[in-house]
């Protein structure tokens, strides 16, 4: 939709209206006639008045919104308490939002012979012409950030701090990759919350930025190989390790174990990091890369219609009343493996890779992997007020609300991590239950996310408890089929039975 096509419904104008008409002095009353005087338009000059009055606040308050490096929402933060340990850094800060403070001091030491580190690697271009690209685009990069937080920098101070904060990033990704870490002074327990500090919301750097940079020590398909690495979306270790010429026992085989790859479990079978479209809006920043990465590749979802068509007999009614029936079709882990629904780990872990497929009596839900710890709520958040905050489609948001529809209790829990879906770094399998419980709590999901899955959820539950014959199949396999100790165990009977079968007649009918 353009910008200038604002469509607000008669709720939203009447809301509108009423504040704008509420007399200045405050939330005071007023008698009944003299308010309904005031909300009362009388000609249709006055409707378009207030009409474009409404738009005008629409359009300054979307552009708001869609900073390119915005920060967290106030009334995303009150949502939790404490909530500001989740999105303010802890070592290094990137860009002005937290430029400064006293805790950060030894980041900036440190962001500074990263950077120095930076200049030695470019190729043979000088301190200043390195800075003079960032100097000449200025004007577009203050805008990227909230006008408060700039307004007090001037050009040439907000192009030096973000002259060191691109070199320092760039040059950090760099080290950790290549394991020469321990020059700068970072501890091996500093990675991961230096780690973690990339991809804070509020802790970002205009991507464009880090383009012009990276010109100046890389080649792009260098980029997207180091990147790959920095994240653990690697599609070969060994590609990494011929590319830029190091052993296999170097420090990146341990970094990732600990830093890289605490969000997911190892795969062999890995598919590669997904392009962007042809078509699609440039990225922002870092972390809007990652979730791109993250989520994997783009889904086709049916239509509502298609839906409908599909699943005949199913889904009837108006839209509203589908997706009711959709969102309403689903069970916890233990529900649906009770209905003959086992849960196996996807070949991918990217989040968009959940497939579901039935054979009759059976069928089979795979999911991505994933790993939970301490540092998981914190970029989990961040990509939630990222989705919230943005005009991006709610695909992390959706995902999560997937999972928790899963789990309700801590056996959800314990099913998720015998199947090698759920790695759990967190504690208790109670406490990671109250985790998806809590942290997707009051979020609206995308609609058309995984509607394929769950409509074909649905239309198999269906069948299942519509049919008594089913429905002891299932309850048969899962009883005595459930896993291998019963499956012995009922071939062991069953070879009992048989050789007292042959003896038997043996000792009857012997000649």
């Amino acid at each position: 939709m353009a910008e200038s096509d604002v469509i607000l419904s008669e709720e939203d104008l009447i809301k509108n209206l009423a504040k704008t008409e509420q007399p200045a002095g405050g939330g005071g009353s007023c008698g009944g006639d003299a308010c309904s005087t005031k909300l009362h338009i009388r000609t249709y000059s006055e409707l378009k008045s207030k009409i474009r009055e409404l738009e005008n606040k629409e359009k300054s308050s979307s552009s708001n919104l869609k900073l390119q490096c915005a920060k967290v929402p106030e009334r995303l933060q009150s949502d939790a308490k404490g909530a500001q340990v989740y999105y303010e850094p802890q070592v290094m800060s990137f860009g002005p939002y937290h430029h400064g403070k006293a805790h950060l001091q030894v980041g900036e030491t440190l962001k500074l012979k990263l950077a120095v580190s930076y200049f030695r690697l470019s190729f043979d271009r000088s301190k200043r012409k390195i800075y003079n690209t960032v100097s000449s685009d200025i004007e577009s990069l203050r805008k990227c950030y909230n006008p408060k937080s700039t307004e007090e920098y001037t050009d040439e101070e907000l192009s030096v701090m973000l002259l060191v904060d691109g070199c320092a990033l760039l040059r950090y990704i760099l080290c950790v990759c290549l394991g020469d870490h321990e020059e700068y002074g970072i501890r091996y327990q500093d990675l991961s919350r230096i780690h973690q500090d990339t991809l804070l919301l509020e802790n970002q750097l205009p991507y464009q930025l880090l383009q012009n940079l990276i010109k100046n020590i890389m080649t792009n398909d260098a980029w997207i190989v180091i990147f790959q690495e920095f994240f653990g979306l690697s599609t070969d270790e060994s590609f990494f390790q011929k590319f830029f010429g190091l052993q296999e026992d170097s420090f990146l085989q341990k970094m990732k174990k600990y830093c890289c790859c605490r969000l997911f479990r190892p795969i062999t079978n890995r598919n590669s990091i997904p392009e962007p479209e042809k078509g699609s809006k440039p990225c922002p920043h870092l972390l809007d890369l990652y979730r791109i990465n993250f989520l994997g590749d783009e889904r086709s979802y049916p239509t509502l219609l298609e839906s409908a068509t599909v699943n005949k007999g199913g889904l009837q009614g108006s839209v509203g009343d589908v997706k009711e029936q959709v969102m309403a079709s689903f069970r916890n882990v233990k529900e649906l493996m009770a209905a003959g629904i086992r849960i196996k780990r996807s070949p991918t872990r990217h989040l968009r890779d959940i497939s579901f497929h039935s054979n009759g009596f059976t069928a089979c839900l795979r999911i991505p992997p994933i790993a939970i710890d301490n540092s998981t709520k914190t970029l989990f958040l961040n990509l939630i007020d990222y989705e919230m905050s943005s005009d991006v489609p709610h695909d992390f948001i959706s995902y999560l609300r997937f999972l928790d529809s899963l789990i309700d209790h801590d056996d959800d829990v314990k099913e998720l991590q015998s199947a090698g879906i759920l790695q759990n770094n967190l504690g208790t399998h109670e406490q990671v239950a109250e985790f998806f419980n809590t942290v997707s709590c009051n979020l609206e999901s995308n609609f058309h996310a995984y509607k394929d899955v769950r409509l074909k959820i649905r239309k198999h539950l269906k069948s299942h408890y519509n049919s008594r014959l089913k429905m002891w199949m299932t309850q048969c396999l899962n009883t005595y089929f459930g896993n291998p100790w019963t499956i012995i165990a009922w071939v062991g009977a069953a070879l009992a039975l048989f050789f007292t079968a042959v003896q038997t007649y043996l000792a009857v009918f012997r000649p």
